[in-house]
């Protein structure tokens, strides 16, 4: 809104310039870079830290949205990452020794469970060979062997994986896990971060529409900044001197009556006219289009205020 109405206000005053002034002098308005702070998730706004027309500086509070959710995500992963070093953490220890006692015991016990199914087995093969024995009994014996000699083979390499330690691979694979744990908790400490909108520059508070407890939605524009250190001229250069302006030239700047002039760097030259197109004119409108120019201010004055009006010519 302010950039159109000081489109307005410079096209009124060069109208009027065209009218009584120099054919070299026009009007233009002094504006400042804009610097908007939008909401990064929909949330409510908790805080206001200041109101228009404020002055703040660069790293200062402006409005601080709701933390509560992001808070206990954060928690929620902090205990995720905990979970996974202690698991760390008792890979590198190794096995407990009751952890190995357990283990040589179920071994002993599978090897005598081994020794007990041979020993059924081979009553079971000398009734079948006298005939008081059935061949289904046999089989079942047998059956029940190998079983006992699967259970101590397994239980053997139990013992023999607690023995030998933790492997490398599994190592890797918990430090994969708190990586990720550990990104997750990065990601969402800077979500929380950003629920504090701060300043990025000295600036003056321009426009700031909402309340302590409004709820925004994502990418709102919450404030706008007009900075300090930004000023600049926004002045419209007609036709029969676009010609005689650049990039990185100077033209001269006379703020008013009891202010000596100065002069000021073009920064910027829109290279499309600002009114109509030049092929939909003839030749005497066409010497009516205007280009918008940009100039910085000078250190000398930078603190000119926004929206005064200065007077614009060629050097």
């Amino acid at each position: 809104m302010n950039i159109a109405r000081s489109f307005i206000v410079s096209l009124m005053l060069t109208s009027l310039s065209a009218c009584g002034q120099d054919s070299t002098g026009w009007y233009g308005v002094i504006e400042r870079d804009r610097h908007t702070l939008s909401a990064p998730v929909g949330e409510l706004i908790s805080d206001i830290r200041v109101q228009e027309g404020d002055q703040v500086t660069a790293g200062q509070l402006i409005i601080q949205l709701d933390d509560s959710t992001v808070n206990t995500r954060i928690r929620q992963r902090e205990a995720e990452l905990a979970e996974i070093q202690a698991l760390r953490e008792e890979l590198i220890q190794g096995p407990r020794s009751e952890a190995i006692a357990r283990a040589e015991s179920a071994v002993q016990g599978a090897q005598a469970d081994v020794l007990d199914a041979e020993q059924r087995l081979q009553r079971a093969e000398q009734l079948l060979r006298s005939g008081a024995g059935t061949q289904s009994e046999f089989d079942q014996r047998l059956a029940a062997r190998d079983q006992a000699l699967a259970r101590s083979e397994q239980a053997r390499q139990q013992l023999a994986e607690l023995r030998s330690g933790t492997r490398p691979e599994q190592l890797n694979q918990v430090d994969a896990r708190m990586a990720a744990a550990t990104a997750r908790l990065l990601q969402e400490q800077k979500a929380l971060k950003d629920l504090s909108l701060v300043s990025a520059y000295d600036a003056v508070v321009d426009s700031l529409p909402w309340r302590r407890g409004d709820r925004v939605a994502q990418g709102a524009a919450l404030v706008s900044l007009l900075i300090n250190q930004h000023a600049f001229i926004r002045v419209y250069v007609p036709s029969d001197a676009y010609d005689q302006v650049a990039v990185g030239g100077q033209l001269l700047v006379k703020p008013d009556a009891d202010m000596p002039a100065f002069l000021a760097t073009i920064r910027h030259i829109r290279p499309q006219p600002a009114f109509t197109p030049f092929y939909a004119l003839n030749e005497r409108d066409r010497a009516r289009l205007m280009y918008l120019t940009e100039l910085t201010l000078p250190d000398s004055h930078a603190d000119l205020p926004t929206g005064m009006t200065v007077e614009v010519m060629l050097p």
